[in-house]
């Protein structure tokens, strides 16, 4: 335990943290946020995927915060600059930091290398805790997740809580379908998700 203890202080004491975001007052708040955790942090910026390899090319970054969504882009995103960044650097630990916070992004986002998952408007306990689990140890399971687990959870308990069948005796595009449906009820939608017509929604 103490072992453990004095790991996350040293791992924290010189961290080099890179905030990828295209808006200055978001990257600001977030430094803020940062040095309440960790004074000793160094923080640097990147608004840009170009501009986010470059500094981590020519700094030891331990640490990003990664917006999800860059305005003016249409094919760079957040889970491309991460996949882009842990193909060179795969011991940087990054953390996903977005306003749109749904279980479908939030999937994609750990499954695109993403260490963890926040809404942009978390609490500074959720922000800290989040910050210091996933530089000591990975993957961490933040309570932004866990809301939305929860959320899914929910959803699925109330399609099934008065059905004959249960989540188990649905075939996997069935299962998919419903997962999608905790998105949008909107039946083109669906049927251009799933690449199928509107009537096989039906």
């Amino acid at each position: 335990m103490v072992f453990q203890l004095l790991l996350t202080f040293l791992i924290l004491f010189n961290m080099n943290i890179l905030i990828i975001d295209d808006h200055a007052l978001v990257k600001e708040g977030i430094e803020a946020r940062i040095k309440k955790v960790k004074p000793e942090a160094q923080c640097y910026f990147a608004s840009t995927a170009r501009l986010a390899i470059s500094k981590i090319r020519e700094t030891s970054i331990d640490l990003i915060f990664c917006d999800l969504e860059f305005s003016g882009e249409t094919e760079v995103d957040g889970f491309y600059i991460i996949k882009s960044i842990l193909e060179f650097e795969p011991r940087i630990k990054a953390i996903a930091l977005t306003n749109y916070n749904s279980y479908r992004i939030m999937k994609k986002a750990i499954s695109s290398g993403f260490h963890s998952f926040l809404d942009k408007g978390c609490t500074f306990k959720e922000f800290s805790e989040t910050l210091i689990n996933v530089s000591a140890y990975g993957t961490y399971e933040s309570a932004t997740i866990k809301r939305l687990l929860k959320k899914l959870n929910k959803f699925l308990g109330t399609i099934f809580s008065e059905s004959l069948y249960g989540v188990s005796d649905l075939s996997p595009r069935e299962r998919e379908l419903t997962l999608l449906s905790s998105e949008t009820t909107d039946r083109q939608e669906l049927a251009e998700k799933m690449k199928v017509t509107p009537y096989t929604i039906d």
